[in-house]
């Protein structure tokens, strides 16, 4: 056998033995991984469904305290006060908390009053009290048998999910005590939320993924409660799914259907690696073999110059050492990396959905969406809210004169005085859009509110902000639309907005650099 064919063999084993490894750890280690990270991915998001799920359960046993514990419904459950169920038990007062069953039971279960609703009806809202209502009543007494009564008052409650027809209502009910918890119960308020349709396609949005609930099966669903039920659905998709527990009872299944992009791109990295690894081990061998033949064959006709040479290429063998350095390591390291990034800009995403990038005041979005927190706080407490809406006069002829960048220097500017009206914790301003500020202030009435915005226009007038074209004042000078009203069923709070906006408009009309009050029925 000749040198060179003893050489050959050796290398083209290695060759393949390198080969047949690096396909094992593709397909055993690499493959797997992504598998994996598909796999958390997918329980990740089924997660995020039962959570935004017992978030709106919460919120629904949050208004159930709210109204368990009140001496006003302890009063009705004695008295059956008309006054009581003129003042709150309204359909729209439902619609509001976004309820559509209210059941009040006395101690014996039976029902004291009843209320179950249809508002995305056709005709705007259909009673449904005496078609469900007997539907509901056993599934409200067993709930109400599961209260320990002398647990303490917080946590005495119990919720879960009915069903109405084809659609499952999550639920929650409390027993009914005074505001302060004392005194004997006097039965239970209830209060569900059907998840139809329209309520799962919101709460998707909310979350930002498309998600589907159904019932429990007892028969079909057979994987453990709280457990996760993961399955490819095809090449393209995967659905996971999770039973969702409420007070320890298997309750509500959850569904998503994902993309399996994780699991192609593993796939495709693979094959990827697998294909370059082999053609690079055949180069090299390739090489090898040409260099062995250039550096030991040729001068066998010298053994000192063949010796020297063979030297010379062991130490070109150091190359494998070099050349057996994981790509794939670094690509591993690398898509870390990315995973990083983009949980970076999700948390950076997340905060500029509620912040205005220019001014670094909150955006409209967030206002409103303390504004509707605070108008529900303020409708129980009895306590007036207010709200003032701010147009920098003359904006426009302003960045026309001046230039756009002068521009969002004083809208900058208008922002750090504005933002010192927010002297309390709950009190909020908000860039509204262009040149308009909002500035809410809980607990604040009209006359109160009036001297906040007269405070604004002083400091503004104090900034001396040079506005050459201003017919109002010869510096920048803001109008003022002022609105105060004691949250109630009879306004939402758009309609405090819209009072402000229209003093706003009046304060403009008649000159502007000024603040004036809106009329707002109570």
């Amino acid at each position: 056998m000749s040198i060179s064919t003893k050489t050959t063999l050796p290398i083209i084993f290695m060759a393949a033995l390198l080969s047949l490894s690096a396909y094992f750890i593709q397909r055993n280690v690499v493959y797997p991984a992504f598998s994996e990270i598909e796999l958390n991915y997918a329980r990740d998001n089924i997660d995020r469904v039962v959570r935004r799920l017992e978030g709106e359960l919460d919120t629904i046993d949050f208004t159930v305290y709210d109204w368990s514990s009140w001496d006003d419904t302890y009063s009705f459950m004695q008295d059956r006060n008309e006054a009581y169920i003129d003042s709150n038990l309204h359909p729209d007062t439902f619609w509001n908390y976004g309820i559509q069953i209210a059941l009040f039971l006395d101690n014996s279960g039976d029902p004291f009053w009843a209320g179950i609703y249809d508002f995305n009806a056709e005709e705007g809202k259909t009673d449904l009290t005496d078609t469900h209502l007997d539907a509901v009543l056993p599934v409200a007494n067993a709930f109400s048998r599961r209260i320990d009564l002398d647990a303490d008052v917080d946590d005495q409650k119990a919720g879960g999910i009915l069903q109405i027809g084809d659609l499952p209502v999550l639920f929650s009910m409390r027993p009914i005590y005074q505001s302060d918890g004392t005194g004997e119960p006097r039965g239970y308020v209830m209060f569900g939320q059907v998840l139809s349709e329209q309520r799962i396609e919101t709460l998707s949005e909310q979350i930002v993924l498309d998600f589907q609930v159904e019932p429990v099966n007892r028969d079909n669903d057979s994987v453990a409660s709280g457990a996760y039920r993961i399955e490819a659905v095809d090449d393209q998709t995967l659905r996971a799914s999770k039973i969702m527990m409420i007070g320890g009872i298997p309750s509500l299944k959850t569904s998503v259907t994902l993309p399996r992009h994780i699991t192609q791109l593993g796939s495709e990295i693979t094959v990827y690696g697998i294909s370059l690894f082999v053609l690079l081990t055949l180069f090299m061998s390739i090489t090898l073999l040409l260099l062995f033949r250039v550096l030991v064959i040729r001068p066998v006709m010298d053994l000192k110059q063949d010796i020297s040479k063979i030297s010379s290429a062991m130490d070109y063998s150091l190359r494998a050492q070099i050349r057996n350095e994981d790509e794939i390591g670094a690509l591993s390291q690398e898509f870390n990396s990315l995973l990083g990034i983009i949980e970076s800009n999700n948390t950076e995403l997340k905060k500029l959905t509620e912040t205005d990038p220019l001014t670094g005041l909150f955006n409209r979005l967030a206002m409103d969406k303390r504004l509707r927190s605070a108008w529900n706080l303020l409708m129980r407490t009895g306590d007036p809210i207010a709200v003032m809406l701010i147009d920098i006069d003359h904006f426009k002829e302003y960045n026309d004169h001046y230039g756009h960048p002068a521009g969002d220097e004083c809208l900058k500017s208008m922002a750090g005085i504005l933002n010192k009206a927010a002297k309390r914790e709950t009190d909020m301003v908000a860039r509204f859009g262009g040149e308009e500020f909002l500035v809410m202030l809980p607990g604040t009435g009209t006359d109160a509110a009036l001297e906040i915005a007269a405070e604004l226009k002083e400091a503004v007038a104090n900034a001396n902000i040079e506005h050459a074209r201003s017919s109002a004042a010869p510096h920048v000078s803001i109008s003022i639309g002022v609105a105060a009203v004691i949250p109630s069923h009879h306004h939402i709070p758009s309609d405090l907005i819209q009072a402000a906006d229209d003093a706003l408009y009046q304060a403009k009309a008649s000159g502007r650099n000024k603040a004036l009050p809106a009329t707002l029925d109570p």
